[in-house]
């Protein structure tokens, strides 16, 4: 892929040309350490893990970002149907009648706010614990969004049962709660694997990132009702 020339300088050769504009066009990958983990567990979640959105190369980071848009959006979307306010992996359903207008903007555009605190205090953690600063923070909030889309799953079933008015029947309730449970634990491990791949850390140190916010989030909730 290298040859010397009459001028005793050595030159890329169009193979040579090819492997580097390769390398170029995919260095953010490669950067990202494309970890298979051999446990059992983790390879059942691997299943519902879209790794090629999360390990996006250039040519799929416009899908990527559609994607996560879209996800916002939506998100937002049915949370306001549901009259729902975000915070990190949760919804707490709000009064809004006696908030005055203002907040009641905020609340209703909570998704979008969270997504964009939620990045921000992970971004936060790994770098203050783990030392994480690198070039991969903007690919990281592009795929960021993909955190989210259980939970926009929780919420489209969520909206379902209250459409059909089934949410005030105890056992369906019970079913929505432990759905919200299952949709959470999912959207943990899709962010453990992102800060796995996309910041280089173990695997165990993405999981405590991961438990720490959500334990963080629930025990907040609980004192505001409290």
């Amino acid at each position: 892929m290298i040859e010397q020339k009459e001028d005793k300088k050595y030159y890329l050769t169009k193979l040579g040309i090819y492997a580097f504009n390769s390398l170029k066009d995919n260095i953010e990958t490669i950067k990202a350490p494309n970890r298979e983990f051999t446990s059992l567990i983790f390879e059942k979640f691997m299943v519902l893990t879209s790794k090629r959105f999360i390990l996006f190369d250039k040519k799929d980071r416009i899908y990527t970002l559609i994607i996560s848009v879209g996800i916002i959006i939506l998100g937002t979307v049915l949370s306001f149907f549901n009259g729902f306010t975000s915070l990190l992996l949760f919804f707490v359903d709000i009064n809004l009648e006696n908030f005055q207008l203002i907040y009641q903007i905020i609340f209703n555009l909570s998704f979008v706010l969270n997504f964009f605190a939620f990045f921000i205090i992970v971004e936060t953690i790994s770098r203050i614990l783990y030392k994480k600063k690198d070039s991969s923070t903007l690919n990281f909030l592009i795929s960021f969004a993909l955190i989210q889309f259980p939970m926009i799953l929780y919420l489209i079933i969520h909206s379902f049962f209250e459409v059909i008015g089934l949410n005030s029947v105890n056992a369906v309730n019970f079913i929505d709660k432990a759905l919200m449970i299952i949709f959470q634990v999912w959207s943990l491990w899709i962010l453990s694997y992102s800060l796995s791949v996309k910041k280089g850390l173990k695997i165990e140190n993405s999981l405590i990132i991961s438990l720490l916010l959500h334990y963080s989030g629930f025990t907040i909730i609980l004192l505001t009702l409290v």
